[in-house]
């Protein structure tokens, strides 16, 4: 075994008791407990605070579609070799802090776990369930299409694609176009490009975003000068 493996191969087999399998509706696949990671970290680099520490850097939260809530959290994984601390191993996770209305306030901490478990993904620990099922993606797993095709993969992987998809909701909210923006369309618009709006986005003019709006704008004062 090559010595840049060390740490891969002492930590990338999970045993079946900290496996859980789950089938949440839009995911499938197998869990990691995560006090296993916490005992897999000691066994490998000694107590926490001695051998290895985590430093949060960033705790965000983000709305998404419909009033929902996002919570965002980066850390920094250090491990200790010898008398040595490595460079930080960076590790994103995320969880719903609000959905439906209801709040989970365990929200953070979730995130704050996913996160670990991506940063100790980095050091191979628990490889063999991410890897096991790497043939669809580089995540190991398919997001859900709209078929309703479940993905399989582990809950990790599965949520690497959640997040990407609640990212991508979340920057739509935050570049939709402004009710100023929708007024003055409606106000100063003539009848033909504001028929062409419509037709495009629908008599819910909301839907397009803040550069389609400017754009349109820009538009407008143009024909108005004439």
């Amino acid at each position: 075994m090559a010595d840049n493996m060390r740490y891969y191969e002492q930590g990338r087999s999970v045993p079946k008791e900290a496996q859980k399998q789950f089938n949440n509706g839009r995911f499938s696949g197998t869990d990691i407990n995560p006090m296993w990671r916490i005992k897999k970290l000691t066994e490998m680099f000694g107590p926490v605070g001695i051998g290895w520490y985590t430093e949060v850097t960033r705790q965000e939260v983000v709305e998404a579609d419909e009033g929902n809530m996002m919570v965002f959290v980066d850390v920094n994984l250090y491990i200790k070799e010898g008398d040595t601390w490595s460079k930080p191993i960076f590790g994103t996770g995320g969880n719903t802090l609000k959905a439906k209305g209801r709040g989970d306030d365990e929200g953070y901490k979730k995130a704050y776990t996913d996160a670990v478990s991506i940063a100790c993904k980095a050091l191979g620990i628990g490889a063999d369930v991410w890897f096991a099922n790497d043939t669809t993606s580089k995540y190991s797993d398919k997001y859900v299409d709209d078929a309703g095709v479940a993905i399989t993969g582990s809950a990790e992987a599965a949520q690497d694609v959640g997040k990407r998809k609640l990212a991508e909701m979340a920057a739509k909210t935050i570049t939709a176009a402004g009710p100023e923006q929708i007024a003055f369309i409606k106000a100063y618009a003539s009848k033909e490009t504001l028929a062409q709006a419509t037709g495009a986005f629908g008599e819910n003019l909301e839907r397009m975003t803040k550069g389609q709006a400017l754009k349109l704008i820009e538009r407008i004062k143009e024909e108005t000068k004439k």
